[in-house]
């Protein structure tokens, strides 16, 4: 078993479950169903992830007893059962539940948005960060969706640094006017 294939599955499954948690109480707290629908594709990933983990484990056990392989197996369960609850709070939204009077009444008063957007092909931001576009850019990029090959590919808490590339789906995070600006730049074409 290659322990480095195993640590960097067990980060992905940590970062992902991470990830779809706040992005499911976002969609709750901005009644957001796009970003609701992001933490159900998460949900596949961690499917995936748990799948791959399994298989390492199992072919390191041998069929032998191993009090360490029996730690890292709760690990990747207790992982699992957070993104289920993630997936179970994003199923409020997707469903169209009513939500708690409290929770309308933060949503109104708050001045912020989250939302997904996604990178145009010919926009001018490809290929340039957020350093790049400009400091009066005031939003946050809670994470980056990336088609690699035939699998998307999450870049979590993306740096001021990180490219943006085309067809990326980038989720964010301030208040609509800032939010609003920042898709009109990515969305935008050298033709507008």
């Amino acid at each position: 078993m290659s322990n480095t294939s195993v640590k960097s599955l067990l980060e992905e499954l940590k970062d992902t479950s991470t990830l779809m948690l706040d992005l499911a109480y976002s969609s709750i707290f901005f009644n957001n169903k796009e970003i609701a629908e992001e933490v159900i594709l998460l949900y596949e990933k961690i499917e995936k992830v748990e799948e791959d983990l399994y298989m390492h484990l199992f072919s390191a056990s041998r069929g032998t007893y191993n009090s360490k392989l029996i730690s890292l197996i709760d690990i990747v369960e207790s992982t699992k059962s957070i993104a289920s609850a993630a997936r179970n709070l994003a199923n409020l939204i997707i469903d169209g539940r009513e939500l708690h009077p409290v929770i309308k009444e933060a949503i109104e008063e708050s001045d912020e948005v989250i939302s997904r957007v996604s990178v145009d092909e010919n926009s001018p931001a490809i290929n340039k960060t957020l350093r790049d576009l400009g400091e009066n850019l005031i939003i946050n990029m809670i994470a980056i969706r990336r088609k690699k090959e035939n699998e998307y590919k999450w870049i979590f808490d993306p740096k001021i640094d990180t490219k943006i590339l085309a067809g990326d789906s980038i989720v964010i995070v301030g208040h609509e006017s800032a939010c609003n600006k920042f898709k009109k730049l990515l969305q935008k074409t050298d033709d507008q």
